[in-house]
């Protein structure tokens, strides 16, 4: 529950600020080390039992869950590259972002995988924590499947289970699906700008500037300069947060 809502919330960058979402990422990577390392008995087992004869519900899980560490792993490396903590001087920044951004979507994706397989565990785990006097162990994860039981399944409990964790993934989809679509912009305006031939200074400032605003309110004016483009460090390389409130300068009123 921790890792999968230590995740979700990453997702949103403008409400955690930049600093928070670091700190998510580095506190939710050695949490993936240890659910890792509580579970190794499970992954030494099921490696060696590979080459045999093994179930598909087995290898579905292994390959999900071999998915969702090389995805943390990453997304881990990716973030750091790019991290104002390291401020590395990465030549295309824009690219790793990218990078941090579609590995992110995709290991989101296997989790839910992953989640669907444990649903029915998942669903009578959380129903003995809330019992008045739940039983003194929990049973653990098995290593073999467990045997399709002749009742139908508990529609319910199914979506209960999928209906929190799928609504809250489809927020953080959303989410990052407009940072996609927002490089993705900015990487068209850039290529058409060095396609008219303006200098790579004109076309840095264009880009700097592309999502600028300006009006009129309280009868003064108002000039956001970088607007959502620069809510993080990344797309026009200036995030400056003198006021220490979380939010790039150039993307509020001055």
């Amino acid at each position: 529950m921790g890792l999968f809502s230590g995740f979700i919330v990453a997702f949103f960058l403008s409400f955690t600020g930049v600093e928070l979402h670091q700190w998510i990422g580095v506190f939710g990577g050695l949490l993936a080390a240890y659910h890792l390392l509580i579970h190794w008995d499970w992954v030494n087992t099921v490696t060696k039992r590979l080459p045999a004869r093994t179930g598909t519900a087995i290898w579905l899980k292994f390959i999900t869950d071999g998915v969702i560490l090389a995805g943390f792993i990453l997304i881990i490396f990716s973030g750091l590259v790019i991290s104002t903590w390291l401020n590395l001087p990465v030549s295309d920044h824009t690219g790793w972002l990218g990078i941090h951004i579609i590995t992110s979507i995709t290991t989101l994706l296997a989790l839910l995988v992953k989640l669907v397989l444990h649903w029915r565990w998942i669903s009578r785990t959380t129903k003995i924590m809330t019992l008045a006097n739940p039983p003194a162990t929990i049973a653990p994860l098995k290593l073999e499947p467990v045997p399709v039981q002749k009742r139908s399944m508990d529609r319910r409990d199914f979506l209960n289970v999928m209906g929190l964790v799928g609504g809250a993934s489809l927020l953080a989809l959303l989410s990052a699906t407009r940072s996609l679509a927002s490089l993705q912009e900015e990487g068209n305006n850039v290529a058409s700008l060095s396609g008219s031939g303006e200098s790579s200074s004109t076309v840095s400032n264009s880009s700097e500037y592309a999502n600028s605003s300006s009006y009129d309110s309280s009868g003064g004016s108002c000039n956001i300069q970088c607007g959502r483009r620069c809510s993080f460090p990344g797309h026009c390389r200036r995030y400056t947060d003198a006021d220490n409130d979380n939010y790039c300068d150039l993307g509020q009123c001055t």
